[in-house]
């Protein structure tokens, strides 16, 4: 598959921030021309290329290897996640280009295969990018680094109540919860979400600051 002279651009449209870790579906075919779909986690380590790791040989490791193509369906929809693990006979397929994507999902980022570093437990899989189609306006792809970071500031406005009132096992749970969470976002947030993980844990240190 060659790259399209604007897929950078066409990268960047849809929706990714660089460093972010996003839930993806990923979506590759055998030799026989078998679609098969599979939840991943892609880190995006530029607007050119992102790695996922596959615990085993998985079918989407099998099919990568075998054909080298595949393409990142941007999902916002968690039952399409749920549907890929539990019933996959309900997916339906699209092609482009000799690659099968799902249909009805936000976009899709086309890439091929460099290399594959087996890490002991488990592989990691070099992929670049070659083309990106957004088939609707503003694609959001969905990245647990968000939504743990609001669990976490949630958590963190409730601290000083519970502080105040002397309630030491709730403000232990708390503390943990938002220790979960911010942990969640050091690992799959963009650099600016790291940073403010980084920012709210010192602050969860000393509650009595809370404003």
């Amino acid at each position: 598959m060659a790259r399209t002279r604007d897929y950078l651009d066409k990268a960047k449209c849809v929706g990714i921030n660089v460093g972010g870790l996003y839930e993806v579906i990923a979506s590759t075919s055998d030799l026989n021309g078998r679609p098969h779909a599979a939840p991943m986690g892609a880190l995006f380590l530029s607007f050119d290329s992102f790695i996922m790791r596959s615990y085993g040989e998985t079918v989407t490791l099998r099919n990568l290897r075998a054909s080298k193509r595949g393409a990142l369906n941007v999902v916002d929809n968690v039952e399409l996640f749920f549907d890929c693990i539990f019933k996959p006979g309900k997916l339906s397929f699209k092609w482009f280009n000799g690659v099968p994507v799902l249909k009805g999902v936000r976009a899709w980022i086309f890439f091929e295969l460099e290399k594959v570093i087996n890490e002991g437990q488990y592989y990691e899989m070099h992929c670049s990018i070659v083309d990106a189609k957004a088939v609707r306006a503003r694609p959001k792809p969905i990245c647990r680094a968000e939504a743990s970071l609001l669990e976490a500031l949630i958590h963190y406005t409730r601290l000083r109540y519970y502080t105040a009132m002397g309630r030491e096992n709730e403000v232990r749970r708390l503390k943990e919860l938002i220790d979960h969470h911010l942990s969640i976002v050091e690992r799959t947030g963009w650099p600016k979400l790291r940073r403010i993980a980084e920012d709210l844990r010192r602050k969860t240190s000393a509650p009595s600051n809370i404003s």
